[in-house]
C-alpha cells in the first residue's frame, strides 16, 4: 500500500516535520517533481500524418493536424507506476508535475491500515493536496 499526495513545491520539509510529529519515519518519503520531469518528461506532439508533397508549408504535428496525440517519457511513467498509481489516473499526476507540483509517496505494509491512515493525516497536515491510498 502507498500513500500519495501532491505538494505545491519540491521542498518537503513541512511533510517531514508533520511525519515526525505524528511519530512516523520521515526518511521513507519518495518524490517525483519538476526537476525529475525536466530530465525525464518528454511531452510532445506526434501526428499520424506523414510528410508528402505539401510544397514545404506544412509541419506535421504543429499546423493543420486536428487530433495531435501526446506522449510521456516511460521512465517517469514507470516511477509513478511504482507508487501504485492506477493507469487511469496517471495523466493527472503527470500533468500536475508539468504544472510544478511534486508527487510525494510513502509505502506502508498492506496489513497496516492504521499506519496508512496516520500517513494520510500527516500528509494532509502538511498541506498536501489529493492525498490518496493505493
Amino acid at each position: 500500500m502507498v500513500v500519495v499526495g501532491l505538494s505545491q513545491t519540491e521542498d518537503l520539509s513541512a511533510v517531514r516535520t508533520a511525519l515526525s510529529q505524528a511519530g512516523l519515519p520521515p526518511d521513507d518519503l519518495e518524490s517525483v517533481g519538476p526537476d525529475d520531469a525536466a530530465q525525464n518528461l518528454a511531452r510532445g506532439q506526434t501526428s499520424s500524418g506523414i510528410i508528402t508533397t505539401d510544397r514545404g508549408a506544412h509541419v506535421p504535428g504543429i499546423d493543420g493536424d486536428e487530433n495531435p496525440t501526446f506522449f510521456y517519457d516511460e521512465n517517469l511513467v514507470d516511477r509513478l507506476g511504482d507508487f501504485g498509481i492506477p493507469e487511469k489516473e496517471m495523466d493527472n499526476y503527470l500533468e500536475a508535475i508539468e504544472r510544478g507540483k511534486t508527487v510525494v509517496a510513502c509505502f506502508v505494509k498492506p496489513d497496516n491500515a492504521e499506519t496508512a491512515t496516520k500517513f494520510s493525516a500527516a500528509f494532509s497536515a502538511a498541506n498536501l493536496a489529493n492525498v490518496r491510498q493505493y
